[in-house]
């Protein structure tokens, strides 16, 4: 089985494909480092990791510097040679997502400033089932600005674990990257 790996950054005319290697970073951290030194990143930048017929890695780098990383199955990413760039996606499997209201969904905090902390925390949460069998990592909303709901990325590694160039082609039909990526293919 071969890996397969791209970085592309996001321009006003789309994406387009950075020479990199990714192999060259051995943190998370060197992984933003080259792929800001490869390209003007002021869009953001993408990089996809995937292992033929059994994992993917989405790591997403916004213009502002954030860092969203989506793993489809951590169990097989702690026993590749990638484990050590993403060791700090791997300490836990997920076993609820909470996040901040889609666009579209209501907000349904009521705006009381003497709630106390946790409340608050909770205030306009989504929260999504999962099966106990959930191994995936990382933020399952890397893509959600584009159309893609945690629930369907989730969805898609479910029904396509097992073919991961699947389910990236899904996620990079929606989100504009598929054509540039199956050409660095």
């Amino acid at each position: 089985m071969s890996y397969f790996t791209a970085a592309l950054v996001h321009t006003d005319d789309g994406y387009r494909p950075l020479d990199l290697e990714i192999d060259d970073a051995e943190t998370m951290a060197d992984l933003v480092e080259l792929i800001d030194a490869a390209g003007d990143a002021e869009l953001g930048a993408l990089a996809v990791i995937e292992h033929e017929d059994e994992w993917f890695a989405l790591v997403r780098v916004l213009p502002e510097g954030e860092v969203k990383v989506f793993l489809s199955d951590i169990g097989a990413v702690a026993d590749s040679p990638y484990a050590e760039l993403f060791a700090d996606y791997l300490d836990s499997q997920p076993d609820a997502y909470e996040g901040d209201p889609m666009e579209g969904e209501e907000d349904y905090s009521n705006g009381d400033e003497d709630d106390d902390e946790e409340d608050e925390a909770e205030e306009g949460a989504t929260m999504l089932e999962l099966d106990d069998d959930s191994d995936w990592g990382g933020d399952p909303d890397i893509f959600a600005a584009e159309g893609i709901a945690a629930d369907e990325l989730i969805e898609q590694v479910r029904e396509h674990g097992s073919d991961p160039a699947r389910v990236v082609a899904h996620v990079g039909e929606k989100a504009g990257f598929a054509e540039q990526l199956e050409a660095a293919r």
